[in-house]
């Protein structure tokens, strides 16, 4: 009996070990690790700006619009209505009274004429009594006459001066138009100037040329008057430049528009030429970054003339010198 429970015993521990030694066998191999990945650094791209020479110019220039000295406008001052018509149009030729436009009245017209003949008929009837009561009737017609008369001329629209029409509004009839509101414009297309306003009183001189450049067009000039004879002279308006053409005009549809003036203050030709925004500043030393046998390298610059988008380089740059834009 002990004999088979020391057998049993064996057997147990054989089986025991056997199933630990096994047991490893169900848990997954362990993965080698790998190396770590090797990055190979590429060679760095840089987007440049190739140095050239070419013409600089710098500018001094303001901007402004066409007026004529002769300047009305046309509207109806009394009270709203529905127009009628409109008589001119842009280009058209006027004489002072002409008429420009008027509204719509319906019966005004006849009924201020009914008034007066009844102005007319109490106005005999008062000369012929003479008594009080016709001439308070008088007094009575007379106003009502008065107050249709206002009202049809308040319904009609004048031409306040001689002139061209340089703006007409086209108006269908019975469109309604508030009062004040512009239905023309006369010009004299022969007596016109530039006015601009500048923050440099002295950023142009009395006499000087310029050049007015309309709608990419460019007229000669000559500048009549600054900030500075305004002050002399006791002007309200000491901010603006004027500025007269010489020779050609440009058409009258042309008044109101905006205009530029401009003169050179500095030019340099064969000159090399970078943009402005190439050019960094440290310590208060220009420099720029330059490209050249696959090194980028700073290189110190003096800078000359400059105008709003460019700068010519006097030294440390050479024409098709490659500069780093990023």
């Amino acid at each position: 009996m002990k004999r088979k429970l020391s057998v049993a015993a064996g057997m147990l521990a054989i089986s025991l070990t056997a199933g630990t030694l096994s047991g490893c066998y169900f848990f997954p191999e362990e993965e080698k690790l790998l190396d770590p990945p090797v990055l190979k650094v590429e060679d760095v791209t840089y987007s440049t700006y190739r140095a050239v020479k070419k013409t600089i110019v710098n500018r001094a220039a303001a901007t402004g619009y066409i007026v004529s000295r002769v300047q009305e406008n046309c509207c109806f001052t009394e009270l709203d209505g529905a127009i009628k018509t409109v008589y001119v149009r842009a280009g058209d030729v006027v004489k002072k009274g002409d008429l420009i436009a008027e509204y719509s009245t319906g019966d005004l017209e006849y009924e201020l004429r009914g008034q007066q003949l009844k102005v007319e008929q109490a106005q005999l009837q008062y000369n012929s009594t003479g008594s009080e009561t016709d001439r308070l009737q008088l007094e009575m017609e007379q106003n009502t006459l008065d107050q249709l008369q206002h009202q049809y001329d308040g319904s009609r629209i004048f031409a306040p001066c001689d002139g061209t029409v340089s703006f007409a509004e086209r108006l269908n009839p019975g469109t309604e138009v508030q009062a004040y509101k512009v239905i023309a414009t006369i010009i004299d297309p022969t007596d016109i100037y530039i006015e601009a306003t500048v923050n440099d009183e002295k950023k142009f001189t009395k006499d000087q040329d310029v050049i007015i450049t309309i709608d990419e067009e460019e007229y000669d000039g000559k500048v009549i008057k600054t900030p500075v004879e305004a002050k002399e002279e006791g002007d309200d308006n000491t901010t603006s430049v004027f500025v007269e053409f010489k020779g050609t005009l440009p058409s009258f549809t042309k008044v109101g528009d905006v205009a530029d003036i401009s003169y050179i203050k500095e030019q340099a030709d064969d000159a090399i030429v970078i943009p402005k925004y190439l050019v960094k500043t440290l310590s208060g030393q220009d420099f720029v970054e330059v490209f050249k046998d696959g090194v980028k390298t700073e290189v110190q610059v003096e800078l000359g003339i400059s105008n709003a988008t460019e700068v010519q380089v006097l030294s440390g740059l050479n024409e098709g010198d490659e500069v780093v834009v990023k």
